[in-house]
C-alpha cells in the first residue's frame, strides 16, 4: 500500500513538472519603466564613450606644455689639403649636445642648451704642433634663452583657447549622455501609456463580452418559455460574437505593444508586465512662451548646443591668432670655456668670465596666407551653423509646446462632455435594460443602447488617458522632466 501511494506520488511530481507555471504578472510605474530604459539601452554606452574621447583630448592638449628633450653624440674626422705648415692636416673631433625647451602657458618658450667636444690637430711641422698651445683641446659651452612672442602665439592661443574649447567639447559630450537619456525617457513615456491605453481597451472589451453573454444567456431562458423569437437570439449570439473578435483584437494589440515596452527596457519580449498609471501631472500654466525659456534652461539638448557654441567660439580666436605675422623677440646668455683637460673645461662653464649674450628681434610671414584665412571662416561658419541649430531646436520646442497646449485645452473640454454623455448612456441603458424586462422594448434597442454605454466609457477612459499622456508630454518637452535624469554611471577608461 505505501508503494502504490509511493507511486502516485511520483507520478503527480511528473505531470506538474510537465504544466508550464503561470508567468506572474510585474506592475511597473512611469518611473520604472523609465529608470529600466535609460540603465539598459546600448545608446547610452555610446554616449559614454564619446564622452571618455573627449575628456581624452582635453588631456592631449597639456602635451602642448610638455618639455622637449634632444641629444647628440658624434665623432668626425677631417684630412684637408694645407697651403701652410702652421694649417692642421687633420682634425679629430668628439661632440655632446643636448637641450631642452619647456613651452609655457603665457607663450615664452624656455631653452636650455649645452655642448661639449674635443678637437685634436695634427700637423705637418713639429714646429707648427709646438705652437699649437692647446692640442688637444677641450670646450664647453652653456646657454640659456627665452623666446617671446609679440604677434602670433602672444598668450599661447592654441593651449588657452584650445583648452577651454577641449574642456566645452567635454561638457558638451557629457550633455550629450542626457540629451540621449532624455530622448529614451520619451520614447519611454509613449510605450507605457500604449500599453496603458491596451489595458483599457482589453478591460473594457472583456467586460462588454461578459455583458453579451448575460444578454444571451438571458434571451435562451426566455426564448425556452417560448417569451421571445429565435431572431432575438440570433442578435445576441451575433453580438456576443462581435465582442468576442473585438477582445482577441485588443489582446492583439495589447500582446504588440506590450513586446515593445518589454524590448525597449532589453527584457524578454514575453514578460508579463502591467503598467501601473501615475497621478496626472500639475501644470499651472499652459504658456508656450513661458515653457520655452524654462526648457531652454533646463534641457540638456540647449545646453549642449551652448557649449559647443563656445567651444566654436574658442576655435574661432585660435584660427585668428595663426592668421597673424610671426614677431618674436629672443634674449639669449650663455658662457664659454676652453681648457686643455676635460674637467677644467667643464668646471669653467659655470664661470661667467667668458660669456655670450645676445637680444635679437625675429620675423617671418606668409604672403596670401589662403590656408589661414580659410581656417577662420570655416570656424566661423562652423559657430553660425550651431547658433542656427539652436534656433531651429527653440522653434521646434515651441511648435510641440503650442501643439501640446492645442492638445490639452480641447481634450479637457472634450473630457467634459465625454463624461456627461457616459452619465447619460448609463441612465439610457439601466432605462432600456428596465423597459426590455418589462416587455416593453425590444432586443435590438438594447443591444444598441448596449453598444451606446460601451462606446461611451471606452470613449471617457481614452480621453482621460490621451489628456495625461499629452500632459506627461507637456512636461517632458518643457524640460520639467530632467530631474529624473540619472546621472552618468560612468564610462569605459580608454587609456592605455
Amino acid at each position: 500500500m505505501n508503494r502504490r501511494k509511493t507511486v502516485w506520488i511520483m507520478l503527480l511530481a511528473c505531470c506538474s513538472l510537465g504544466f508550464p507555471r503561470a508567468q506572474a504578472t510585474e506592475s511597473l510605474s512611469l518611473r520604472e519603466v523609465i529608470h529600466e530604459a535609460i540603465h539598459n539601452r546600448p545608446e547610452l554606452e555610446i554616449s559614454g564613450i564619446e564622452t571618455a574621447l573627449a575628456e581624452n583630448a582635453t588631456r592631449s592638449l597639456d602635451g602642448l606644455l610638455d618639455p622637449k628633450f634632444q641629444a647628440r653624440a658624434g665623432l668626425s674626422e677631417e684630412q684637408t689639403p694645407v697651403a701652410s705648415s702652421f694649417q692642421p692636416t687633420r682634425q679629430h673631433m668628439a661632440q655632446l649636445s643636448a637641450s631642452i625647451q619647456k613651452p609655457l602657458s603665457s607663450g615664452d618658450i624656455l631653452g636650455l642648451d649645452a655642448q661639449y667636444s674635443r678637437l685634436q690637430q695634427n700637423f705637418n711641422s713639429p714646429f707648427a704642433a709646438q705652437l699649437a698651445a692647446i692640442n688637444p683641446a677641450y670646450r664647453s659651452q652653456l646657454n640659456l634663452s627665452l623666446r617671446h612672442p609679440l604677434a602670433k602665439g602672444s598668450h599661447f592661443p592654441a593651449y588657452a583657447m584650445g583648452k577651454q574649447a577641449a574642456i566645452e567639447q567635454e561638457t558638451a559630450a557629457r550633455l550629450q549622455w542626457k540629451v540621449t537619456a532624455y530622448q529614451l525617457m520619451l520614447g519611454a513615456i509613449n510605450r507605457f501609456f500604449a500599453l496603458v491605453k491596451d489595458e483599457i481597451n482589453l478591460r473594457y472589451a472583456s467586460q462588454a463580452v461578459d455583458r453579451a453573454e448575460r444578454l444571451l444567456q438571458y434571451q435562451k431562458r426566455r426564448a425556452s418559455l417560448g417569451l421571445v423569437e429565435q431572431t432575438a437570439r440570433l442578435q445576441a449570439e451575433a453580438l456576443l460574437s462581435g465582442r468576442k473578435t473585438q477582445l482577441q483584437q485588443a489582446r492583439l494589440q495589447h500582446d504588440i505593444d506590450r513586446t515593445e515596452l518589454n524590448r525597449y527596457m532589453l527584457r524578454s519580449a514575453q514578460a508579463a508586465v502591467r503598467a501601473s498609471l501615475p497621478p496626472a501631472p500639475e501644470i499651472r500654466t499652459l504658456d508656450p512662451g513661458k515653457a520655452l525659456q524654462t526648457a531652454m534652461r533646463q534641457r540638456p539638448d540647449f545646453a549642449a548646443l551652448e557649449a559647443r557654441i563656445r567651444a566654436q567660439e574658442a576655435q574661432t580666436l585660435i584660427a585668428r591668432d595663426q592668421d597673424r605675422m610671426q614677431l618674436d623677440l629672443v634674449a639669449e646668455l650663455g658662457t664659454r670655456s676652453l681648457a686643455a683637460s676635460a674637467g677644467k673645461a667643464a668646471a669653467s662653464t659655470l664661470s661667467i668670465n667668458d660669456r655670450y649674450a645676445a637680444l635679437s628681434v625675429e620675423w617671418s610671414d606668409t604672403l596670401h596666407r589662403h590656408q589661414e584665412k580659410s581656417a577662420i571662416r570655416e570656424a566661423e561658419l562652423t559657430r553660425q551653423k550651431l547658433l542656427a541649430q539652436k534656433k531651429q531646436l527653440a522653434e521646434s520646442v515651441h511648435d510641440d509646446l503650442a501643439r501640446l497646449q492645442s492638445t490639452i485645452e480641447s481634450l479637457r473640454q472634450v473630457l467634459q462632455l465625454a463624461r456627461r454623455q457616459l452619465d447619460m448612456e448609463r441612465r439610457k441603458f439601466a432605462a432600456e435594460l428596465q423597459l426590455y424586462r418589462e416587455g416593453r422594448s425590444d432586443t435590438h434597442k438594447l443591444i444598441q443602447a448596449e453598444q451606446d454605454l460601451f462606446l461611451a466609457e471606452q470613449q471617457w477612459e481614452i480621453q482621460k488617458l490621451n489628456l495625461e499622456l499629452a500632459s506627461w508630454q507637456w512636461q517632458w518637452t518643457s524640460g520639467a522632466l530632467v530631474s529624473w535624469l540619472p546621472e552618468p554611471e560612468g564610462h569605459p577608461d580608454l587609456r592605455p
